[in-house]
């Protein structure tokens, strides 16, 4: 929506511009028009003041009016009593008096060309108010008007016109360009926008993926001390005893607490080459991982939480499911990270659940896990997958973002919605052709 005002705005201030601009090289056209038509008639009434003075009682009627058809008579002495310099007669005809005669002048036909080809919808000669010649729409209705009187001493007459601006002539095409201007301007905007957006967020959860690596070395760390005390103490009290049994001359009863020591080593050496393998940056091999259990054991690592809460777990992944290419401790680390998302959303109900559910279809493995909590805000919804947002005030925000970047490691899918009745549903897709890779 907001983009769609954007584009309005833009449109219609480019298009308007471009309106104005035409529209007023419209009006300088036309005023160039109206005073090309001043200029002329200016030139023609002037004609009819050295007419009068040419004119005399000998000049023949018939050749006059062969030459100036538009002088109906004339006389070549003034009138007494002297009338004005303009003497209106019928509609169109005036008289023009002055101390050397009088001609009566038809003025639409002195005017038959100009009136012909001018180009305004209104066109009138006045006199005084008194309109002379009026051609065209009456002028009010119109929305230029230009206005001069006459530039002449004995036809001082007052010429206006009006016009309307022709719409037709606007440049709708290119009005209609920069309305597809704007719009592929800020579709490139936009499409530049999202791009350095995923470009930032990929950067943020690699960033964050790393840490959560380097964070789980601490615990990996913790973890490995533990697990290597144990072997290390046994070989220590192996060879001790052995070392005894032999000086004792007891060398059958020590072959079987060395061979102890070399399996408890070799433990050791399992030990640390997983320890290397989850440091490692690199993507680990591909093997059958079985949903069903990695579940299983999820559910057991977060027993105590489950049983806290009194968080009902439904299992409804089916045996026959087969297995999925991937890596046991991303899935693991997957499934973990929801169904711990699931038990911290009821915390305040009484009754809480866990449903997990997979299915195969033609081309792909679908896993569902809902819960019966109260379901994601508007907010969560679009930003779940976001590192560092979170609703949990001790949370981090790096869980969920983790565990989209895990699964588009394996060609996968995540979607986060709503269930009908309240509770949230997180739908994993991933293909089977990751299977066969």
């Amino acid at each position: 929506m907001l983009k769609a005002l954007i584009w309005l705005i833009l449109t219609a201030l480019s298009g308007g511009g471009v309106v104005v601009y035409a529209l007023h090289q419209q009006y300088e056209e036309q005023s160039a028009e109206f005073r090309i038509l001043y200029r002329d008639i200016t030139v023609k009434l002037s004609q009819n003041d050295v007419i009068l003075a040419l004119l005399s009682n000998s000049s023949d009627p018939k050749v006059v009016q062969q030459k100036f058809p538009y002088i109906l008579r004339w006389q070549t002495s003034p009138h007494d009593p002297p009338r004005p310099d303009i003497n209106p007669a019928r509609a169109g005809t005036y008289w023009i008096n002055s101390p050397q005669g009088s001609l009566l002048i038809d003025l639409p036909t002195l005017l038959a060309d100009f009136v012909r080809t001018q180009k305004f919808r209104h066109f009138s000669l006045s006199w005084q108010g008194t309109p002379l010649l009026t051609q065209g729409e009456a002028g009010d209705k119109h929305g230029w008007r230009w206005e001069k009187s006459i530039a002449s001493p004995s036809q001082p007459l007052n010429l206006a016109v009006t016009n309307n601006p022709d719409w037709r002539m606007l440049p709708w095409f290119l009005i209609i360009l920069l309305g597809v201007f704007w719009a592929v301007a800020i579709y490139f905007y936009n499409q530049y926008q999202v791009t350095r957006r995923q470009r930032n967020i990929a950067d943020l959860r690699a960033h964050f993926s790393e840490l959560a690596r380097l964070n789980a070395m601490g615990e990996i760390a913790a973890g490995m001390v533990h697990e290597l005390n144990q072997p290390l103490t046994a070989i220590l009290s192996y060879s001790q005893t052995a070392q005894r049994l032999i000086k004792q001359q007891q060398t059958d009863k020590a072959l079987p607490l060395l061979d102890a020591s070399v399996i408890q080593t070799k433990r050791i050496s399992a030990l640390l080459l997983a320890f290397r393998e989850k440091l490692h940056s690199d993507e680990q091999a591909l093997q059958p991982v079985n949903l069903r259990q990695v579940w299983e054991r999820v559910g057991m690592l977060l027993g105590n939480e489950i049983e806290r809460g009194k968080i009902n777990v439904i299992n409804q992944i089916p045996e026959s499911l087969p297995a999925l290419m991937a890596s046991p401790l991303g899935i693991e680390q997957i499934l973990h990270n929801l169904l711990n998302n699931a038990i911290q959303a009821q915390q305040q109900t009484e009754k809480g659940w866990v449903c997990v559910h997979a299915s195969q279809t033609a081309t792909s493995i679908i896993l569902t896990v809902k819960d019966g909590g109260q379901g994601l805000t508007d907010q969560a919804l679009e930003q779940v997958f976001m590192p560092f947002f979170t609703t949990r005030k001790e949370g981090l925000g790096l869980g969920m973002a983790l565990t989209e970047t895990l699964v588009q490691r394996l060609n996968g899918s995540i979607v986060a919605e709503n269930i009908p009745h309240g509770g949230a549903c997180f739908t994993l897709t991933f293909p089977l052709a990751q299977q066969e890779a």
